[in-house]
């Protein structure tokens, strides 16, 4: 029987965009919050040079600590393990418990990187939260092709953030704290979901030849995404304004479609809802609103603690 060290145990929760979505992917801010559906990843070194993943989302995978493959449902997870394979080298299991539904998004791919980092960073005895998210950023970026390290950054951090995704120039995110919201925040799922990486796809293609509007937009949705920044760092309700206003203009970037519009159009009928936008890269997934909860959305918690190491 293989000789089993003692666990780690690690949290991370999910997120969910506030505003400046895809404006964010072009050196714009955002704000993202994290929220409190967690996934839980438990840590054993192992001597028999295996690595074991399970998880109640796809059947256990068992290979060589040697030779992980990068494909498949495990592919975040198994690319944090090669970022720390010589920490791994006589082998280890890693289980997954999630509380975040993964066919909504919020943040769950995201969730469970910075959570296996965090697991192999507490085994290795690497504790900077900046080469973490940078580690996390690279591997997202690997496998999707795009992404600005936003969902990474509230998962890794807690709390209301703002954030600017680093550069060739400053490898380093910008992240700051936000206030969070005095109001009620819920969510409602729309039904169906359009991966991230293939929304950004769609918009980069539709860029070409219209580079000069779509940068003219780019540059609209960081406005707004400013001025909500500054709102929310004073408390004002130029906040709700500003999602808004962001909600308008994506729709114009043609990511809002009419299920989204219906549900929008349906929350922000009632009076007391302050705002209501897409969260997220758009066609389809979760509509987020502010006030009393409107009819058919859930209330979500906003996480205060981000990356947990549990005792």
């Amino acid at each position: 029987m293989t000789q089993q060290a003692e666990s780690i145990l690690v949290s991370a929760p999910g997120s969910i965009m506030i505003t400046g979505e895809h404006a964010v992917v072009y050196g714009h801010r955002a704000i993202v919050a994290a929220i409190e559906q967690r996934v839980e990843v438990t840590l054993r070194l192992r001597t028999d040079g295996l690595v074991r993943v399970t998880s109640e989302i796809a059947p256990p995978l068992e290979c060589s600590a040697t030779a992980l493959p990068r494909s498949g449902p495990y592919k975040f997870v198994l690319a944090a393990l090669e970022v720390h394979k010589s920490a791994i080298a006589s082998g280890c299991d890693l289980d997954i418990r999630s509380e975040i539904d993964p066919t909504l998004g919020l943040g769950s791919s995201a969730a469970v990187t910075i959570a296996t980092l965090g697991a192999l960073s507490n085994c290795s005895g690497r504790t900077d939260t900046k080469q973490l998210h940078q580690d996390a950023l690279k591997i997202v970026r690997e496998i999707q092709g795009r992404g600005s390290g936003a969902d990474l950054a509230a998962s890794l951090l807690g709390g209301l953030i703002s954030y600017r995704a680093p550069t060739s120039e400053n490898t380093n995110a910008e992240i700051s704290p936000l206030p969070l919201p005095q109001v009620p925040v819920s969510l409602r799922y729309c039904g169906y979901k359009t991966p991230t990486a293939e929304v950004l796809r769609l918009i980069a293609e539709r860029r070409v030849g219209q580079e000069a509007f779509f940068d003219a937009l780019y540059k609209r949705m960081g406005e707004a995404a400013e001025i909500a920044i500054k709102a929310a760092q004073a408390k004002d309700a130029a906040f709700y304004a500003a999602l808004s206003t962001y909600q308008d203009l994506m729709g114009e970037l043609g990511v809002s479609d009419p299920t989204l519009d219906q549900i929008i159009a349906d929350a922000t009928r009632a009076p007391e809802t302050l705002a209501a936008k897409i969260s997220g890269s758009g066609l389809g997934d979760c509509v987020v609103a502010f006030g009393p909860t409107p009819v058919d959305f859930r209330p979500v918690t906003i996480a205060t603690e981000g990356l947990v190491v549990h005792d």
